[in-house]
């Protein structure tokens, strides 16, 4: 988790937009930029043209769902932002990622006679549709990227790690900066945003170094000679 606190992340915010009694009191304005900047860091996939999405391990949790004889889906986790993967605990597998389209294509998702274990899911609204319709309880593991919880009380820290702290008081600065129509500021603010976060979301992908991976030829070729 983060390092500096709610309280010292609007205080230095206050710093680079500049303090201004009107936007302290009555409403915090610097505490709202800095949620404001935590969930756009957070929720989003890239920014201002920047070609890597930012990723943040610490995001990445599960969660256990259990199907209903006859019931077509499961909800989908409250704080949930991109459903990763539903696997199935009871026969150890991964199901399968299907488009909505495909989904309702199938004639029998409300066929009580085509009901069976779960192969097949794709998240509609609130709720992750699976196909064949459960015939049983199934006990689901639904990975997933999470939306974190706004900072609240004084103390609160961010849920992601302490390299992104220095980023969302920038970012909070220039979302400041733009509520208060300070343009050329906050283009200033923007560039020291992407230059602050240029080196940090590629970090984790160094973690690939110990993947191990081969790419074999398909055997339907090896036996074929070109000359």
């Amino acid at each position: 988790m983060g390092t500096l606190t709610y309280t010292e992340l609007a205080t230095y915010t206050k710093v680079q937009v500049g303090d201004n009694a009107a936007w302290s009191s009555p409403t915090d304005y610097y505490a709202i930029w800095v949620n404001r900047a935590y969930q756009r860091l957070t929720t989003q996939d890239k920014f201002w043209g920047l070609r890597q999405s930012f990723y943040f391990p610490q995001l990445e949790t599960s969660s256990s769902a259990d199907t209903v004889d006859g019931t077509a889906y499961v909800s989908v986790p409250s704080t949930a932002l991109v459903i990763r993967d539903v696997y199935d605990t009871e026969n150890y597998r991964l199901l399968n990622n299907i488009t909505h389209h495909k989904y309702l294509g199938y004639l029998d998702r409300a066929d009580t006679t085509a009901e069976g274990a779960p192969v097949e899911w794709v998240r509609s609204a609130s709720y992750i549709y699976l196909h064949p319709t459960p015939d049983d309880a199934y006990t689901l593991t639904i990975h997933y990227r999470k939306i974190p919880t706004a900072l609240s009380a004084g103390s609160d820290t961010t849920a992601i790690g302490p390299e992104w702290d220095e980023p969302i008081i920038t970012l909070a600065a220039h979302i400041g900066k733009m509520w208060t129509m300070d343009y050329e500021h906050a283009k200033l603010l923007k560039e020291e945003f992407l230059e602050q976060v240029a080196g940090i979301i590629t970090i984790y992908n160094s973690e690939a170094r110990s993947r191990k991976e081969h790419i074999y030829l398909d055997e339907t070729y090896r036996d074929r000679s070109y000359r």
